[in-house]
């Protein structure tokens, strides 16, 4: 783990970071959207209770990418999330789709997964080579359409992925405490949301290599210091057992949860770079 970092996660330490996190995913202002501030930078089409955002930071995009934000499944996308797509769409030369997706508690997990296909079916009608590109709770969502779409996407790259909605693991309880960002009741607590209104049936088992087909070329970035650790190797695990799936992994020592938002990481702009050259590998630049 880098200097820099160490640093990092002394100051989150001391300024108890983790509740203010905690507060922000139970209490967020949902009436903020980044996008319909600025609308006239972006194309916006509203989807099944959300919207589809386009825009380019280059001038002849060669693939696009579908980004889903995290945040919880609570928390609108925020301007660190933008960069950060933004940044790896540059370096890529790629176009931008945003998915920005219904909330909880509002809306249900259901309805949700019902945008998440919508907005899909319309960015694959282009005729770039589709990549997904996923933090936190956007992992779920962007596993769910690999899943149900075999074959469509021409890579993914999940960030600090949250799979497992309820979270009770005893390894998982026994990382706990010293996570510095996650607070593990509040988690349970909106996991809890989106399982009351997940159809069983309609999401898949992270865990389960049988209903992990097909799901291509995946990255997976993750920090060792993070509480979900136990949920990504089983989530590793079962895709290294997959037929058709192709994990490239990548941890780091130490690390915490959803890293790439500090940009002045090294190991924020490793992933980044990683993430851009997978791009470009993926299509055959």
């Amino acid at each position: 783990m880098s200097f820099m970092a160490k640093r990092l996660i002394r100051k989150f330490r001391t300024e108890n970071y983790k509740k203010s996190v905690a507060h922000s995913f139970l209490k967020p202002n949902q009436k903020i959207n980044i996008f319909q501030q600025n609308a006239n930078q972006y194309k916006i089409r509203p989807v099944k209770n959300g919207q589809l955002v386009t825009f380019q930071s280059i001038e002849k995009p060669t693939s696009q990418i579908l980004y889903f934000h995290g945040g919880a499944f609570t928390v609108p996308m925020n301007q660190d999330q933008l960069e950060m797509i933004t940044k790896i769409a540059t370096e890529s030369n790629s176009l931008i789709q945003v998915a920005d997706f219904p909330l909880l508690p509002k809306h249900s997990a259901d309805e949700i997964l019902q945008f998440a296909q919508a907005a899909f079916d319309t960015v694959i009608e282009s005729e770039l080579p589709t990549f997904i590109v996923a933090d936190s709770a956007g992992a779920k969502i962007a596993l769910q359409l690999l899943v149900n779409n075999p074959g469509k996407v021409a890579g993914s790259s999940f960030i600090s992925p949250w799979l497992d909605t309820k979270l009770a693991s005893p390894s998982i309880a026994k990382r706990a405490d010293n996570d510095i960002l996650l607070d593990l009741p509040t988690l349970q607590k909106i996991g809890r949301w989106f399982d009351e209104g997940a159809t069983p049936e309609k999401w898949v088992d992270f865990t389960d290599s049988n209903q992990l087909q097909e799901v291509g070329a995946i990255q997976i970035f993750y920090g060792a210091n993070e509480m979900l650790v136990p949920c990504d190797l089983q989530f590793i695990g079962a895709l290294q057992h997959a037929e058709g799936a192709h994990p490239e992994v990548t941890a780091f020592k130490d690390g915490y949860h959803d890293y790439t938002l500090w940009f002045k990481l090294p190991e924020t702009k490793k992933t980044l770079k990683r993430i851009a050259a997978f791009i470009k590998d993926q299509r055959g630049a």
